[in-house]
């Protein structure tokens, strides 16, 4: 992830680092001082023992600890660690032995240089630091991690539903150019005005629906536009019931997400049913929610184990309803021997 993609807290990498390190040495200075009541010469001490903290820490957090998180060599990062504890301990003692040695603040004339329980003291009394250090590398690199998974998700989704909306694209005019062109053979009058309609139709899908969401009352435009094409096929041979409820003029919706629904109970139902075929199409309105009805006959021969309904434009708006409304929606498919049914909501997110 690039340094301007991150958060605010994690840029400006020299200016935070330099922050850690003033607080550590203000800390160490005050406690100490304040402890001892001898603010000049811990403050002398502070700033000498804050090379050897400074470079132990930064041993520890780029050469030691990509061990156990990047090369995941837990067995070397584990001895690699102690021996760094025990050699940052002694560096610290070193350190504050010689200055209390040169400047004589403290008399440590008693103690050596490898006096094991001083060294102990020093290693527990500032081991902190390259322990918050670690701590806040690792969150680092956690977070980064989660947004560069969240990134990817979100792209591969965002890929899948770019894909599942070419797709209405081709199926849409598959289907459609099939009705015109059984108009065609007939040499029907109304052949001009369903080249004419679906031309409208193509121009809203291919130029016009490409935004996340489009007004409800142009989607349902293109549901109106669809279904007088479908009249002009059917004639006087189709039953058909439609009927919209509601405000259409406060709400927006993913384009092309209902006409599916609409175009199955034609091919799937009329366009297979000889008899007289009847479609019923509902959609109300509310403040919560939208709620579409399809109901269809299917013909007579038609057995509940086939897959009626469940073609490519099913299959598809069911998923694309899966990404833009994970938790808005509810579908509920039924068939029997004589009817299938699409009753679907979608919740306004609001």
């Amino acid at each position: 992830m690039a340094e301007n993609q991150l958060p605010i807290f994690f840029r400006f990498r020299f200016l935070w680092h330099l922050l850690f390190w003033v607080l550590i040495f203000l800390m160490y200075w005050i406690t100490y001082g304040g402890y001892l009541d001898r603010y000049h010469e811990e403050l002398i001490i502070s700033l000498t023992l804050l090379p050897s903290r400074i470079i132990g820490t930064y041993v520890f957090i780029y050469l030691i600890l990509p061990f156990a998180t990047e090369k995941k060599k837990f067995v070397t990062f584990g001895i690699l660690a102690v021996f760094h504890a025990v050699l940052y301990g002694f560096i610290i003692w070193s350190s504050y032995y010689f200055t209390n040695r040169y400047t004589g603040y403290y008399d440590f004339s008693h103690y050596s240089l490898f006096y094991l329980p001083k060294i102990f003291n020093k290693l527990i009394s500032n081991y902190g630091i390259p322990v918050l250090a670690t701590a806040i590398i690792i969150f680092k690199k956690w977070y980064v991690d989660e947004q560069k998974n969240k990134k990817l998700a979100e792209e591969k989704l965002a890929a899948e539903l770019s894909f599942l909306r070419a797709q209405v694209h081709p199926h849409f005019l598959f289907n459609t150019l099939n009705n015109l062109y059984a108009l065609t053979l007939i040499k029907s009058e109304k052949t001009p005005d369903i080249v004419l309609k679906l031309a409208g139709l193509l121009d809203y899908m291919i130029y016009k629906s490409n935004d996340d969401y489009v007004p409800l009352e142009k989607e349902l435009d293109i549901l109106e536009s669809y279904i007088e094409l479908e009249k002009m096929r059917y004639n006087q041979r189709l039953e058909l019931d439609y009927k919209i409820e509601g405000d259409i003029d406060s709400h927006q919706i993913a384009p092309l997400i209902l006409l599916p629904f609409i175009e199955n109970s034609f091919k799937h139902g009329a366009s297979n049913d000889r008899a007289k075929p009847n479609i019923k199409i509902s959609l109300k309105v509310g403040e919560k929610f939208l709620r579409l009805n399809v109901l269809n006959t299917v013909p007579g021969e038609t057995k509940k184990d086939e897959t009626v309904g469940e073609g490519i434009g099913l299959k598809n708006v069911k998923r694309r309803l899966e990404l833009i409304y994970p938790d808005l929606h509810d579908l509920l498919i039924k068939f029997d021997k004589k009817h299938f049914e699409v009753d679907l909501k979608i919740f306004w997110n609001n």
